[in-house]
């Protein structure tokens, strides 16, 4: 497996993951390479994704590890100086081969006037390196990765928490495929309007709710965050409106026994990135606008 990469100018650690085989207990060991530069820090720790449920086997002496579910948590607790490059390894057990999936909450802990502190957190990482992505490979990905990020959904903020969006998590080809055509006859192009994506998230919101637009777009936001942590590709693709107000999709919601005022907001695709990631556009020069 190649190394899965975080990186960013921005931050003062630079973490990357390479699989280094299997032992003779039948452990897989994976080596983490910690790239420091910036000031000095007195403890580093950053979380992996895996492709399924570990545990821990075993760590070097200055590094603590936990794993819950398909998420292994780990600070290594030495110092690194400005410039600094440690590898470690990590020994995990699991019914199949793992594959890391993603890499989240990178911190450093340096000090300053003799107080200790962290670095940017796990959302505004996220915010800052998440890219919408147009060209996806066609692998499933795992149930537990998409309930995460459904869930991430449902606490987005919405109009007095009535809570007026829907998702629709969908994983079934058929019914992918089928909404996939009716989204291309729309938008009047022959081709895939999901990019290859395999799961698509339909977000629908009720129109009896005034904020229900807002809600609905919330509900986008947050799960397109939660992707970008757990190092899921995503984009947000529009026509949800037209697609649910055809008789055709009236007759999908039909069937899925969903009755309201529901009008699509859009649809979330997900999937593993086909290529690397682009580099963030500039902002704007005025997009901020203080009033003091």
């Amino acid at each position: 497996m190649s190394d899965f990469n975080f990186n960013s100018d921005e931050e003062c650690l630079n973490v990357s993951v390479r699989s280094d085989g299997v032992d003779d207990s039948g452990s897989y060991k994976f080596v983490c390479k910690l790239e420091h530069f910036g000031h000095q820090s007195y403890g580093q720790s950053f979380g992996i994704y895996f492709s399924r449920d570990i545990s821990v086997v075993e760590v070097p002496g200055d590094v603590e590890a936990s794993a819950e579910g398909n998420h292994l948590h780990i600070r290594r607790n030495n110092q690194m100086n400005d410039n600094g490059l440690v590898e470690i390894w990590i020994k995990v057990s699991a019914e199949e081969s793992p594959e890391v999936t993603g890499i989240t909450d990178i911190a450093c802990q340096p000090e300053e006037n003799g107080k200790a502190m962290l670095e940017i957190g796990a959302v505004q990482r996220a915010i800052f390196a998440r890219r919408s992505t147009r060209s996806y490979k066609p692998d499933m990905l795992p149930k537990e990765l998409i309930d995460r990020i459904l869930k991430a959904g449902t606490y987005a903020a919405t109009g007095m928490n009535h809570q007026s969006p829907i998702i629709l998590a969908i994983t079934n080809k058929e019914v992918r495929d089928r909404l996939a055509a009716m989204n291309a006859k729309i938008l009047r192009k022959d081709e895939d309007p999901f990019y290859g994506a395999p799961v698509v998230l339909v977000v629908l919101a009720d129109k009896e709710m005034p904020t229900y637009l807002y809600d609905g777009s919330l509900v986008m936001g947050n799960m397109m965050l939660a992707a970008e942590e757990l190092g899921i590709a995503s984009c947000w693709v529009h026509r949800a409106k037209e697609e649910f107000e055809s008789e055709e999709g009236k007759e999908i919601l039909k069937s899925l026994g969903i009755e309201g005022k529901y009008e699509g907001i859009g649809h979330l695709v997900l999937g593993y990135a086909e290529g690397e990631k682009a580099e963030a556009a500039p902002r704007k020069n005025d997009y901020i606008y203080y009033v003091q």
